[in-house]
């Protein structure tokens, strides 16, 4: 059996979990950098710690999703980033990704969730600057 999965702070604006890379940036942007399979466990380590992470910013978050190096998700993994999305907190995501399982992903997340505040781009630049927008 593998090695407990935890939220581990490598800096003051840096997070991971497993190979995943959850980075603070300027204009309340929160970069995800989801890398491999997102499984029911790291699922559960985010949603024991996105609230607190989104602490860190003042008032509401953008996310900034990198699908790029992502593997599949469980159906529990795709049900914290549908509850992240709906956050209150949550302000705006931008998804971005080439790879085949991320085009999937994201056409699952935004066809689920409930609120209009989702959009999936080819590149980082266009999401980014969607982000920026408003």
């Amino acid at each position: 059996m593998g090695q407990k999965l935890e939220l581990e702070q490598i800096s003051e604006k840096e997070f991971r979990v497993g190979e995943t890379r959850i980075i603070l940036l300027t204009n309340n942007i929160l970069y995800i950098e989801a890398v491999g399979e997102q499984t029911d466990e790291h699922a559960a380590v985010i949603r024991k710690n996105y609230k607190t992470i989104y602490s860190l910013f003042p008032g509401k978050v953008k996310q900034l999703v990198n699908l790029n190096q992502s593997g599949k998700s469980s159906p529990a993994a795709r049900v914290i980033y549908k509850e992240m999305n709906e956050y209150e907190l949550t302000e705006k995501v931008a998804v971005f990704g080439m790879h085949p399982v991320a085009r999937v992903l994201a056409a699952f997340v935004t066809s689920v969730t409930s609120t209009k505040n989702i959009k999936f781009f080819s590149t980082e630049e266009e999401a980014l600057l969607w982000l920026k927008k408003n």
